[in-house]
């Protein structure tokens, strides 16, 4: 039994997700660790040992990292990342998350065609898209839903948030929302941001005359929209707002949500495992292999 740590280091947290079988016909997602990331105290590895020892409360007793084969995508700027502990265990493994996502994205318009991916994080909404073997992304640090989302609430109108929930409405945005109150105002700003995202991102491939019209299937992910438990008929909704606008062969678009929001760590993955990530991937999107 095979086993690989695919590890998605963020601003905020850090993850670690566990594969398994991953060099046979049936690999396995066989866990997930989270941490608050340690990126701000200038470490990596105190953060990645938070999650494993997450993790371990999942599946048992993991290991020493530096035994395992660990592959990772990080959303910290490259020369932030220069001034940081790197363990030797992610030299030449380590990846921003932007080429990791892509990575990912290619392999799906290898196998179902032209496909259009929008991230959802904590820091930004980007879209990612290839389209005639072009690959596209559109990259919107002012869409963000959770670590400060007043560009996005002023996009929205204050006038109109503050009519709906109050002159306090920053309270009730929050990285895990739970009251129904936090739940619906953390959804509007998540669609409001996939709407926006959206927008930019089709504006820029028409300058370039890139057939938007193409598009197979539409992915969503990232932990600020795949965290709602209506997370797959936000994504539609939002979606939808725009069929009529941006594609003329609106039955022919699949809508997808990334449940597992693993597709970051699937971008990670070496070619040697192509398979195990088409699979993973599709069971992901609620597909049956």
């Amino acid at each position: 039994m095979q086993k690989v740590f695919a590890a998605e280091i963020g601003n905020e947290s850090i993850v670690i997700n566990t594969i398994v079988d991953i060099d046979t016909a049936n690999p396995k997602l066989l866990g997930q660790g989270i941490s608050y990331t340690t990126v701000h105290h200038g470490d990596i590895e105190a953060g990645l040992n938070s999650a494993v020892q997450d993790l371990e409360k999942e599946i048992g007793t993991v290991g020493s990292l530096d035994e395992i084969t660990i592959y990772a995508s990080s959303l910290v700027p490259p020369h932030r990342l220069e001034k940081l502990k790197v363990p030797s265990y992610l030299k030449n493994k380590l990846m921003p998350s932007s080429e990791a996502i892509l990575r990912a994205a290619q392999v799906i318009y290898e196998e179902v065609g032209e496909v259009l991916v929008i991230d959802v994080s904590p820091v930004w909404t980007n879209v990612y898209s290839i389209i005639e073997d072009m690959s596209q992304e559109t990259m919107a640090e002012d869409l963000n839903v959770i670590n400060n989302p007043l560009s996005l609430v002023k996009l929205i109108g204050e006038k109109k948030v503050m009519d709906h929930y109050g002159s306090e409405w920053e309270k009730l945005n929050t990285i895990n929302p739970k009251t129904p109150k936090e739940m619906i105002f953390c959804a509007e700003l998540t669609a409001a941001a996939i709407g926006f995202a959206l927008k930019r991102h089709a504006k820029s491939l028409n300058k370039k005359n890139v057939n938007f019209n193409k598009i197979r299937w539409i992915v969503g992910t990232g932990v600020g929209l795949t965290q709602f438990p209506n997370a797959l008929e936000i994504f539609q909704e939002s979606i939808e707002k725009f069929r009529d606008r941006l594609f003329e062969d609106r039955k022919g678009i699949a809508i997808l949500l990334d449940k597992d929001c693993i597709l970051t760590s699937l971008g990670v993955i070496p070619k040697a495992y192509r398979k195990a990530t088409w699979q993973l991937m599709r069971e992901s999107f609620g597909l049956e292999n």
